[in-house]
Parts: C-alpha cells; structure tokens; sequence
C-alpha cells in the first residue's frame, strides 16, 4: 500500500519552488545596484565637486581638504572597488547613504516620499485592470463583429497617448474647468486622483492587450464550445470559463507593472507638481546626487523583486500545471524515501 507524503517532504517540494524564485529576485537587486553604481562612476569628473557645483555656483568651494571631508561623509572616499563593496554590503543594514544636496538620510527621503507614490501607483494599477476587464468583457460580448472592432480600438489610445498630454488635458477639464480635483499638491485623496488616472490610461491599455488576447484565446477553446454547446448563459461561461482561464496572463503582467509604476511616475509627479520617487529621482539627476539615484534604484528593483515572487506564489496557486507538477515531485520524493523490504528467498 503506497505510505502517504511526509510533511518534511511536502517542505522540500515547496522550497525547491520557492528557492530559485527567491535566488532570481537577490540577482535582480544585486545587479540592478551593480549597472547603477557602474553608469554612475563612469560620468566624468567628480561627483561630489560635481553636485555642489550645481548647488553651489560660483561659490563652490575647491579646498582639496574640505572635499575629502565632503566623500568621506557622504562615503565616496577610497578605491572605486571599495566603495562599491561597502556600499553593497550598508544595503543589507538599510543604509542608502547621505544625500549630497540636502544632507540627510537617503533612506528617510524614500521613506517620506515613497507613499506618495505607492497611493498614485496602486490606485492606477486598480483603475487600469478595471478598465481593462470592462473593455474586454464589452469587446467579447460585443455584437455585431464592427462594434467589436471598434471597442478593441479604444484602449490602445493609453499607449498612444504621451502621459504629460493627458495629465495636462485632465487638470484643464477637471482641475481648472470644472474644479472637482486640485491640479496639484500630495494632500488628501483627491489629489491622488487625476495622477492615478494619467497613469491608468497607460496601464489600462498594457493590460487590455494581454488581457484580450487571452480571453479571445481561451473563448474559441474546445471547453467553451462544450459548455456552449450544453447549453450554458453566456455569462456563466465567461465567468466560469472564459476570464477563469485567461486569469495568468492577467497575473503576471500585473507583476511587471507594479515594477513600472514603482519607477515609472517621474513625468506625472512632475507634471502634478506631486511629491514622490519619481519627482525626487529628477531632483537627483538635476544635482547629480548619486547617492539619492541610487538609493531610488534599489529600492525600486526590490520593489519589483518582491512583485515577482508574489507573482510566483500565485502562479502555483492559480495554475493547475504548477500544482499537478509539484504534486508529482512530492509523490517521487515520498516514494523514494519509502524503505522497501527485502525480498524473501523461496
């Protein structure tokens, strides 16, 4: 009789699965830090002469002992390899440095800026997946097939579109004209909102393509026919069927713009006059603080990181593939640490 699957076993299929996606996600921090600090250094002059000359002007002080002071306070002083291997290994203590502009804490400006962002982003990524699976449900439903057509031509105005436009045509209309939300400012949830929405319309239409493609996919299907042909609602099969099937697809595109939106808002926070990592990442670049960039870097590779493991966890939930072959490798490691008896000689 077959032994049932210990837990001891169950632990190792699971962390087999979990440990290259965790292994992928180090490398993407890891060498997102290195091609950073790479560009960074290889700019000519010095950066920190660099930066307080912009700060600064004329009156930039040259004091070959006052600059040392300046790198080995803001941690550019020593070897290139030598920053580069203290810096990677402060990252691991939560320490991004100190700006070269303003002094302070690398860390505590993300820290202060990063909601900012996280509130235009998730609400932007709500709104654009909404969007998405509205049209697409109109699109499949739609009837007669020029209705259809015309429906699957209106999500990728997003992308056509260039984000700065939009923004400014949605303060003139709602902000000025009609005065429903301000035109700028991080106060409140109004102010979230035409922000999230400019970034929507781009996300929206990145998800109405992948999104649409599947579904359209999964409906001419053999399954869908069955169900159609046993005499199914349409809606029970787009439901049941159809969306449930197209659902991966959805998934893993969310994971890539949740990377997008962590770094992608520079133009709408600008646009908005709104504070967040988009606004401080072109701040550091005017003033060529390099400490600021990269600490926005990192932060913003973990954040995709993270996604993707999430993503990855979902996928062995949601797909069924995932857990049969999982389900199989505890079945080969329970069946190999069964001990078998000897054979008795006849």
């Amino acid at each position: 009789m077959a032994s049932a699957v210990s837990p001891p076993s169950r632990a190792r299929t699971i962390f087999s699965f979990v440990y290259p996606k965790v292994l992928q996600a180090l490398f993407v921090v890891w060498a997102t830090y290195t091609v950073t600090f790479l560009l960074i250094h290889a700019l000519p002059g010095d950066p920190v002469l660099a930066a307080l000359a912009i700060k600064g002007g004329d009156a930039t002080t040259t004091d070959p002992e006052l600059l040392e002071e300046l790198r080995v306070r803001y941690g550019l002083d020593g070897p290139l390899w030598w920053q580069y291997v203290s810096h990677f290994l402060a990252l691991f203590r939560g320490d991004l440095g100190v700006s070269i502009a303003t002094g302070q804490p690398v860390s505590e400006m993300i820290a202060r800026a990063l909601p900012h962002t996280a509130a235009v982003a998730v609400l932007a990524l709500i709104l654009g997946f909404v969007g998405a699976l509205v049209f697409t449900v109109v699109a499949y439903l739609a009837r007669p097939r020029w209705v259809r057509d015309t429906v699957m031509q209106i999500p990728p105005l997003g992308i056509a579109i260039p984000a700065f436009l939009s923004g400014l045509v949605l303060i003139s209309v709602f902000a000025f004209g009609l005065g429903w939300f301000p035109a700028s400012g991080t106060s409140g949830f109004a102010s979230v909102v035409l922000p999230a929405v400019t970034l929507a319309l781009l996300t929206g239409a990145i998800f109405f393509q992948v999104f649409s493609a599947a579904v359209f996919d999964a409906g001419g299907s053999g399954f869908v026919f069955t169900a159609n042909a046993k005499g199914l609602s349409q809606a029970r099969v787009l439901s049941h069927h159809v969306l449930r099937n197209a659902l991966l697809p959805a998934v893993t595109i969310i994971g890539l713009q949740v990377g997008y939106l962590a770094g992608g808002t520079a133009v709408v926070e600008t646009v908005f006059s709104r504070d967040g990592i988009g606004r401080l990442t072109v701040d550091a670049v005017l003033t060529r603080d390099i400490n600021v960039i990269t600490g926005v870097a990192i932060v913003v590779a973990v954040v995709y990181a993270l996604t993707t493991l999430v993503v990855d966890a979902l996928y062995g939930i949601i797909d069924p593939r995932t857990r049969t072959r999982l389900a199989s490798a505890q079945r080969v490691r329970g069946a190999s640490s069964t001990p078998t008896l000897p054979e008795v000689p006849r």
